[in-house]
């Protein structure tokens, strides 16, 4: 049993013998759509079990892999959604339903969960110096020191 992709219908095609043309010969059996989600079920009536059960493994293994892509799109996109629903909430956030708010701050918190049991922990929080003036030549100095303060090793002190 092959199955070939074309257009928007998957074709479910049985090769067999012709020992008059000494050729294999290739027969479309089946047909469904190309988008289907579900297994198709009326479509495939004249398979044979053998050939049912080749297309169901072929199927799942379809959907699995349709399935991870899907997954790899979210991890994906997830920073810009997740940027796209703050500047939502900043415009919106009076009308925001207190369902909503507590529905989306468990979700934030499932999120956090999941990456933390993957192995991303938390980045630690990048802390915000408040320069006063003034101090900023104190951390001059201790970033390049002054030479003048400590003798040279040249003058035998």
């Amino acid at each position: 049993m092959q199955f070939r992709e074309q257009g928007k219908k998957i074709q479910c095609i049985r090769s067999f013998y012709d020992p008059v043309s000494k050729r294999s010969r290739q027969k479309l059996v089946a047909a469904f759509d190309r988008y289907s989600d579900k297994f198709p079920s009326v479509e495939i009536a004249e398979l044979t079990e053998a050939e049912r059960q080749e297309l169901a493994t072929w199927f799942e293994a379809r959907q699995a892999v349709k399935a991870e892509r899907l997954n790899q799109y979210r991890v994906m996109s997830a920073t810009a959604t997740l940027v796209e629903l703050a500047q939502s909430i900043r415009a919106t956030g009076a009308a925001m339903m207190d369902s909503e708010a507590a529905a989306t701050w468990s979700a934030l918190s499932g999120v956090a969960k999941a990456l933390r049991k993957v192995g991303h922990p938390k980045p630690k929080r990048e802390s915000l110096a408040v320069v006063v003036p003034g101090q900023a030549d104190l951390l001059a100095d201790v970033v390049e020191p002054v030479g003048d303060v400590l003798p040279s090793s040249s003058m035998g002190v």
